[in-house]
C-alpha cells in the first residue's frame, strides 16, 4: 500500500458494506471545493507514506462535499471542512474531529479514531498496542496524553484493576501536566 493513491468511496451506504464486509470502521472525510485546509490536506496530509498506509490499513474512506452531499452532513451535523468522523460499519459516529492536520498530528488522530471503534468491541489488548505505538512514535506530540488516557482506559477496561488506572493518570501528571487529561484526576486525595 504505500505510496499508493487513496481510494475514496463517495456513497456511504456502499462504503458502510464494505465496512461490514471487511471488519473495518469508516473514516468520512467532509470537504467542499474551496477549502483551504483541504488543499493542503490533500497536497502534505495524505501524501505521507505512512499517514496513507494506516488510513487504508484501519479504515474503509469515505468523501463527502459538505454542500453538495446535505443529507450525510446532516445526519452528522457536519459544519467543517475538512472534518473526520469516524464511523462503525453501521453508520454510527464515535469520533470526530473539525479542521486542517499535518501528517504527525493526523496519525495521532487515525489511532484516537481507530481506538474509538475498537473500545466498544472489547479490543482492548488491540488499543493498548496501538497507543503505546503512538506513544513510541509521538511523545512529544500535544494529543500524547489523550493517547496515554485511551491506553489507561483500555488496561482498566482489560483487567478492571483500579490501581493500573491510577498509575496511567499518575504518569500523565509527570509526564504532560498541563494537558486536559491531567485535570482529570479523579481521586480526592493528592498524587
Amino acid at each position: 500500500m504505500a505510496g499508493s493513491e487513496l481510494v475514496w468511496q463517495t456513497d456511504l451506504e456502499v462504503a458502510l458494506k464494505q465496512a461490514r464486509g471487511e471488519g473495518k470502521g469508516v473514516l468520512l472525510q467532509f470537504h467542499r471545493e474551496d477549502c483551504a485546509g483541504c488543499k493542503k490536506l490533500y497536497a502534505l496530509t495524505y501524501t505521507d507514506e505512512q499517514a496513507n498506509r494506516e488510513m487504508q490499513r484501519w479504515f474503509v474512506l469515505t468523501r463527502a462535499d459538505i454542500l453538495k452531499d446535505r443529507a450525510i452532513r446532516s445526519r452528522y451535523s457536519a459544519y467543517w471542512t475538512p472534518s473526520f468522523y469516524f464511523l462503525n460499519a453501521s453508520g454510527t459516529m464515535l469520533y470526530s474531529f473539525n479542521g486542517y492536520l499535518n501528517a504527525e498530528d493526523f496519525r495521532v488522530l487515525l489511532r484516537l479514531g481507530k481506538a474509538a471503534l475498537d473500545l466498544p468491541r472489547g479490543r482492548y489488548f488491540e488499543v493498548m498496542d496501538l497507543m503505546d505505538d503512538g506513544l513510541a512514535l509521538f511523545p512529544q506530540n500535544p494529543r500524547a496524553a489523550s493517547l496515554l488516557f485511551v491506553r489507561g482506559m483500555a488496561e482498566y477496561l482489560a483487567g478492571k484493576e483500579r490501581s493500573s488506572f491510577r498509575g496511567t493518570m499518575r504518569e500523565i501528571l509527570d509526564l504532560y501536566p498541563q494537558s486536559l487529561e491531567a485535570r482529570m484526576w479523579p481521586w480526592m486525595d493528592e498524587p
